[in-house]
């Protein structure tokens, strides 16, 4: 199946799934959470996905997690510090919690709910299974967007965005934009894709130029710029 339990518990409180291509180097993500402040049992699942797309692997994730909670990420993330002790303190607090969201910084940037980024999220295991998990259709493009959204209409809980649960993302994400799916995206969901995507001009620009090619040249630009100066990721958290 290609899943390696990188951390292994007995009795885990919260699981993190990293889905990986086996070319790039997941290392640097691996340490981070290797490294979490967490006073609780948790173990990390590392999915082979090389030779199936990113939303087969995150669902093989969840399969094969053993918490009732679990984190996912990407492998060229850098968790920070707190990032599974903010999650699993949101789901022991609130009993009706089903899906978490939080901002992302780096080269991939989302500050707003009802993204759903997807290195970006926490969920009941449990309630991601019962909605059929990620969905093929959309990889490699708004699976996760469109998974926050189908949790949001069909979970027996809510979701919610939580700007602690924050994470870091040093390099411009490598997913191409694809017009066909975001034109099914917005023809499945007409009033969040509105409420979400289309509820300012700036939000429509953006779009645009990101299907123009326009907007990832200037992003590494930027990015490469803002690390020089800053470190990898200004705002997400603790990393030193």
């Amino acid at each position: 199946m290609g899943i390696e339990y990188v951390r292994r518990a007995a009795t885990p409180a919260i699981s993190v799934v990293v889905p990986s291509v086996p070319a790039y180097d997941h290392e640097p993500t691996i340490t981070r959470l290797e490294r979490q402040e967490l006073d609780a049992p948790y173990e990390i699942v590392l999915v082979d996905d090389g030779e199936i797309d990113r939303s087969a692997a995150r669902n093989r994730g969840l399969e094969a997690a053993s918490a009732d909670v679990v984190a996912l990420t990407d492998d060229d993330t850098r968790p920070p510090d707190d990032w599974l002790a903010t999650a699993l303190a949101a789901f022991e607090a609130d009993p009706d919690l089903v899906c978490l969201e939080g901002p992302v910084y780096g080269g991939c940037r989302s500050f707003g709910p009802r993204h759903y980024v997807g290195c970006n999220l926490a969920v009941r295991r449990g309630a991601a299974i019962d909605v059929g998990g990620f969905r093929s259709t959309f990889s490699e493009w708004r699976e996760d967007v469109e998974f926050g959204w189908r949790m949001e209409a069909e979970a027996d809980g809510h979701c919610r965005f939580e700007p602690s649960f924050r994470m870091c993302h040093p390099e411009v994400p490598r997913t191409a934009f694809d017009a066909a799916l975001e034109r099914r995206l917005k023809g499945e969901y007409p009033e969040r894709y509105a409420a979400v995507m289309d509820v300012t001009l700036t939000r429509r620009l953006y779009r645009r130029a990101r299907a123009a090619g326009i907007t990832q040249p200037i992003q590494r630009v930027r990015n490469a710029v803002g690390r020089r100066i800053w470190g990898e990721c200004r705002g997400a958290g603790r990393f030193d």
